[in-house]
């Protein structure tokens, strides 16, 4: 991974401060959210401890059947599908269930048009059916209506023998003092049976029982007398008056409702404000819940829940339980959102009803949203800024660090020779870094100087202390010796003319490059030179394989005849001190562009690999004593003087190992040489 790319992941740190600002913004939004459910619970209560101070208006603390308000009146068919209440939900059934199970009864009590219906339907079906007026019906399933009137209870025994208009008598079969309309339908396993009270006749409460008498003749009741026998249950009325005290209580922008223990609405006052002036759109209220923002995807209100006779929410169930508690929900109309606070309504410690107290709150989402709109604006403006900056700093750095890279690689030429370092003026690392390198590779060009003069030096110093240990060998010639002191001498003396040899091969490399220096430049047939040569090298190479490639035509060129001769030969002789007996040796001359290529290739092992880059400096010389022509020292100068030949015609040397791992080929690049100014 690229410098660059490794500081622009470390750039995308700074995403943790999205998340940080993020985790606050979801800390400020709860404490918003839950300072406004504290405040509205608040008001509440108080909304509650002023109803609880009008008990009279409360309902009871015994049980009552709610009468439900109906749409339209519905048929008396014994159908009981179109029993709709004006919130268009089906009317809700009471459900009694005798001891035993059995049987079950189901009791709805509704108004429409100021008439009075009941819908009652029973499981199971009657074993065997009789009219209410039959003596033995007493004996047989049946309905018993209780009422409770101005004048005191009555009670009418319901039955019928076959589906069809309501047969009713009184308990002990005489003629009901009212008339009843109804219908009763044996529907599969039980009966549904459809009643309409008379109109204007005034009734304070009502009871159902459901009679159900099984094959060994016991009784068994379902409905309002289970636990009373005989007992109706007062009726109770959602009562516009209510409303009056509600609306003066309730704070202003706030929805009141007044619900009894079942939940059913009695009365209501206030209504929320609609107008919207701002809203969070759709999609970031679904990001918010995502993100867990509280409330965001809270439970959805039906549209119609403002006009509901009955309300189910979470909150007002815990207050029916005697425990206030709130509610987030989403506003009917979208959008915003609806905080709902139930209380109980408590008299004299008995739970007589419940105050839910409503206001819509948009705020707290808008703050949200504009919060976390900001935050994502500011965190992406900031990364983009840091990224940005990192980008082009990395950029910069990157480039730096190639420029250093590449003047590292380009200190050192073919040759070995140390150019000159580039220092940065930068007072950073990377600038410490490119002035240590230049001071390395100066201490290094010192010493490579050194190295290349220590040989005309070491010749200078050495002449004359190898002149008087020769003089004094020749002086012990005329002395008698003793025959064993003979051999000593004799090596004294060669090795003093190995040491001779060596220190005028020394001084070689300087005259030859003194002489190089100064050669002068003509016109001539390079081909022709370089065929003369490998004819004249057959008879040393013997018993070696020549080979000799020049193009058939002359190949004219404009450099130092001589100095090539010179460095072909040095070739040759390199090429032949490798080569083996039976083995091979190849001289090519090849155009290459502007510049001609002489290559000598022989066979034999390959180039030692810790050896490659100083092939052609002075001393460095890859021959062990058998690959030595005279058995003599050799100081590796023959590559050397090549080097020189090479660099004054403009070109350079290079050694590489045959592509079939043959042996090896050292070659020669030369361009034509220029006119020195005098």
């Amino acid at each position: 991974m690229s410098l660059r790319a490794k500081l622009l992941l470390v750039a995308l740190t700074i995403l943790v401060l999205p998340w940080a600002g993020w985790q606050f913004v979801r800390e400020m939004e709860g404490l918003l959210r839950q300072g406004q459910a504290q405040a509205l619970q608040a008001s509440a209560e108080a909304l509650a401890r002023g109803v609880a101070a009008r008990p009279g208006a409360l309902p009871p603390a015994a049980p009552v059947l709610f009468v439900q308000r109906l749409a339209q009146p519905p048929r008396l068919d014994g159908d009981g599908g179109d029993w709709r209440r004006r919130d268009g939900e089906a009317a809700t059934r009471r459900l009694f269930v005798g001891r035993s199970g059995r049987p079950r009864l189901a009791l709805a009590v509704a108004r429409a048009d100021e008439a009075l219906y009941v819908l009652a339907e029973v499981s199971p079906a009657p074993l065997q059916r009789v009219d209410a007026r039959w003596p033995i019906a007493e004996r047989h399933a049946h309905l018993l209506l209780h009422l409770a009137t101005p004048s005191g209870p009555l009670t009418i025994r319901l039955a019928n023998a076959v589906d069809g208009a309501l047969v009713q008598a009184l308990p002990d079969g005489e003629a009901a003092p009212v008339l009843i309309d109804g219908t009763w339908r044996t529907r599969g396993d039980g009966a549904t049976v459809e009643m309409r009270l008379p109109l204007g006749y005034r009734i304070r409460g009502l009871g159902l029982e459901a009679v159900h008498v099984d094959a060994q003749g016991r009784r068994h009741v379902a409905g309002t007398g289970i636990e009373e026998p005989g007992a109706s249950w007062p009726l109770l009325e959602a009562d516009p008056a209510l409303a009056a005290p509600l609306r003066q209580l309730a704070p202003p922008g706030t929805r009141v409702r007044l619900v009894d223990r079942e939940g059913w609405v009695l009365a209501r006052a206030g209504r929320l404000d609609a107008t919207r002036r701002e809203q969070v759109p759709a999609w970031r209220r679904a990001l918010y819940e995502v993100l867990g923002i509280a409330g965001a995807g809270s439970e959805a209100l039906p549209a119609e829940a403002a006009d509901r006779a009955r309300t189910d929410g979470a909150e007002v169930a815990r207050a029916l339980a005697g425990e206030a508690a709130v509610g987030w929900r989403q506003a009917p109309y979208g959008g915003g959102m609806l905080l709902s606070a139930a209380v109980p309504v408590t008299v004299d410690s008995v739970l007589r009803a419940a105050v839910v107290l409503e206001r819509e709150d948009a705020e707290v989402l808008l703050l949200t949203d504009r919060a976390l709109t900001g935050l994502v604006g500011t965190s992406l403006a900031a990364l983009l800024a840091v990224g940005l900056v990192l980008l082009v700093f990395a950029g910069r750095l990157s480039a730096r660090i190639r420029r250093l890279r590449d003047a590292a690689e380009r200190a050192l030429d073919r040759e070995g020779r140390v150019r000159r370092f580039p220092q940065s003026r930068a007072r950073d690392e990377i600038g410490d870094l490119s002035r240590s390198f230049a001071t390395l590779l100066d201490e290094v060009a010192a010493y490579t100087d050194y190295l290349r003069t220590l040989a005309s030096k070491l010749s200078h110093e050495l002449n004359t202390p190898l002149a008087i240990v020769r003089t004094s060998l020749d002086n012990l010639d005329p002395v008698a010796l003793p025959d064993d002191a003979r051999p000593y001498l004799e090596r004294a003396r060669g090795g003093v003319d190995r040491l001779g040899a060596i220190v005028r091969a020394m001084s070689e490399v300087v005259r030859i490059e003194h002489a190089i220096a100064g050669a002068d430049a003509e016109d001539f047939d390079l081909a022709t030179l370089v065929r003369d040569c490998g004819e004249a090298y057959r008879p040393l190479l013997a018993p070696r394989t020549l080979e000799v490639e020049v193009p058939p035509a002359p190949l004219p060129f404009h450099g130092a005849p001589d100095l090539v001769a010179q460095a072909l030969d040095k070739l040759v002789d390199n090429a032949r001190s490798f080569a083996p007996a039976d083995g091979w040796v190849r001289i090519a001359l090849a155009v290459e562009g502007d510049a001609v290529r002489i290559a000598v290739a022989n066979a034999g092992p390959p180039l030692p690999e810790a050896m490659r880059g100083r092939l052609f400096d002075s001393l460095v010389s890859v021959r062990d004593r058998s690959q030595r022509a005279d058995g003599g020292a050799h100081l590796g100068l023959g590559l050397t003087i090549v080097r020189l030949v090479c660099e004054l015609h403009r070109g350079h040397a290079e050694a590489r190992d045959l592509a079939d791992g043959s042996g090896v080929a050292v070659s020669m690049l030369l361009r034509p040489m220029t006119e020195r100014r005098r």
